[in-house]
């Protein structure tokens, strides 16, 4: 089984790939590059806030859910759908037990006339 990237591994990797420094895109980023430093380490006590994520991404040219998933967020829009309708946490663990995955329930969706 491939091995998940954490959060700080894809930030590294994106970031030296745009071949920005630590100092500059902390810089960019309106935070301190010792803090920038422990998020790509993984030494953070608790997770950046979602606005640190979502500039991360878009600096980085990265997807916002997927940097707040490895960070063990969940977006804010997607959390509050899931406190509103709990049944929406029971269909996604059936999808998932059934071996469904997010791309084929939009491909389900798709096929029924769905709006994915």
């Amino acid at each position: 089984m491939m091995k998940r990237e954490r959060l700080g591994d894809r930030i590294k990797r994106l970031r030296k790939a745009r071949e920005l420094g630590l100092r500059e895109t902390a810089l960019k980023l309106d935070i301190s590059a010792s803090y920038l430093s422990l998020i790509e380490t993984g030494q953070v006590k608790t997770p950046p806030a979602a606005k640190v994520i979502a500039d991360l991404a878009a600096l980085l040219e990265d997807d916002f859910d997927g940097l707040m998933l490895l960070a063990g967020r969940v977006p804010e829009d997607i959390e509050d759908k899931l406190v509103a309708d709990p049944a929406l946490t029971t269909f996604l663990r059936t999808a998932s037990a059934q071996g469904f995955s997010g791309k084929d329930l939009i491909e389900l969706l798709a096929t029924k006339g769905g709006k994915p």
